[in-house]
């Protein structure tokens, strides 16, 4: 009976732990995996946000400039309507002088003209 005792315990005691040895070092083996694809997700994560906050730097760079170009432009808008308005009122002056009539669009034309504006 002491025998069969120390058979049966042989048998079991390998069988018992195996299982639990192969989950061991498979858990192991999975929280390596684990590990490895967390580190490559948070790459991932990190280069996605860089990317979108690259896209949003552009579109707001592309308003800033598209602003500033805006507000240069009015300004040599203003600016050459006030140059217009001169040489309009000059040559008025001198129509007036000479009783002579031209259109208003002549006028505008001759004035872009005289500005180096045509």
């Amino acid at each position: 009976m002491m025998l069969a005792t120390a058979r049966l315990a042989a048998i079991r005691a390998p069988t018992a732990t195996a299982p639990r040895t192969a989950v061991a070092l498979g858990g192991r083996r999975f929280l390596a995996l684990q590990d490895t694809l967390k580190g490559k997700e948070s790459v991932e994560e990190e280069r996605y946000i860089r990317k979108m906050e690259h896209n949003a730097y552009l579109r707001r760079k592309a308003k800033e400039d598209a602003h500033a170009a805006e507000m240069e432009k009015n300004a040599e808008d203003t600016e050459f309507k006030s140059d217009s308005d001169a040489a309009i009122e000059e040559l008025f002056g001198i129509l007036a002088g000479t009783g002579d009539k031209i259109s208003d669009m002549g006028i505008e034309k001759i004035a872009k003209w005289k500005l180096g504006k045509d």
